[in-house]
């Protein structure tokens, strides 16, 4: 019960922290907002790590470096993605990052049962059918924003394998090398594309590092259930956060969808619950 917990407290806090970001990205560069969020997950995990004098285990480290690597450039997809969306399409094919795992131990020789394979097919169908259902103006949702999507679930997805590989022994400094990763990458990124003028200079921004502050609470909200329970049941009871996204959205933005764009989001994450009645 306590991984549940921790698993649906991680989903609610990344909900927040995305529709955050998705909306700071509109007005702001990926990369710019992607590097403010993980400098303020950088400072609060930092605190945290010295606070608890936690101890740091060599041999996993490269894990989470791996980890750092894919979450920053799964966060530029993700801040793009959910920026050009709309969120309430981008945030469900999201979602799929959590069954990631389950197809990994699919190849990898572990047994998937009748529920969980017609998960993943009913997460791909309504991906398939939200990505090309067409919107109120009579345009089919934006490809972009469904690629970047996709791309952020495939790298989200690989980082919650590797960060899970790399707490096994202790959360906090796995977690914190994870964002001192993401921030160097995405700082050196940003110093190239501002030496390139492709880059506006940056604007310092006290609610984007909140929302890293949160961000690296989810993080260690999944990274504590994945050690505690099923790395698979962790990984996409987390991965339902696009639901909190998608509320935030259609409540603060107004987000409109069709009736078949709605039934294409349903039928995305009805897909990701099947995936965890299968495998629970």
């Amino acid at each position: 019960m306590t991984a549940l917990l921790l698993s649906l407290g991680a989903s609610l806090t990344w909900g927040v922290a995305d529709f955050g970001a998705g909306t700071a990205g509109r007005s702001r560069s990926p990369v710019a907002v992607a590097l403010m969020l993980r400098f303020g997950g950088l400072v609060s995990i930092g605190l945290v790590a010295l606070a608890l004098a936690a101890p740091w285990d060599p041999p996993r480290m490269p894990l989470a470096v791996g980890a750092g690597v894919a979450t920053a450039l799964g966060g530029i997809a993700l801040v793009r993605a959910l920026a050009i969306g709309p969120m309430g399409i981008t945030a469900p094919i999201i979602a799929t990052s959590g069954i990631v795992p389950a197809v990994v131990g699919l190849f990898g020789g572990a047994g998937l049962g009748a529920v969980t394979l017609v998960g993943l097919a009913v997460a791909c169908a309504g991906a398939v059918l939200a990505s090309r259902a067409r919107g109120h103006g009579g345009e089919r949702a934006n490809r972009a924003g469904i690629a970047a999507a996709v791309v952020t679930a495939v790298l989200i997805g690989s980082a919650l394998l590797l960060i899970h590989e790399a707490s096994k022994e202790v959360v906090v400094t796995a977690v914190l090398t994870q964002r001192l990763t993401e921030v160097t990458l995405l700082a050196a990124l940003f110093a190239t594309r501002r030496a390139l003028r492709r880059e506006a200079p940056l604007r310092p921004s006290a609610a984007i590092l909140g929302l890293g502050v949160v961000e690296s609470c989810a993080i260690t909200l999944y990274a504590t259930a994945a050690a505690l329970g099923p790395l698979t049941l962790a990984a996409i009871l987390s991965s339902l956060y696009p639901v909190v996204t998608v509320v935030l959205a259609r409540t603060i933005h107004h987000e409109r969808l069709t009736r078949l764009q709605r039934t294409g989001a349903a039928l995305t994450l009805a897909g990701v619950a099947l995936v965890v009645a299968g495998t629970a």
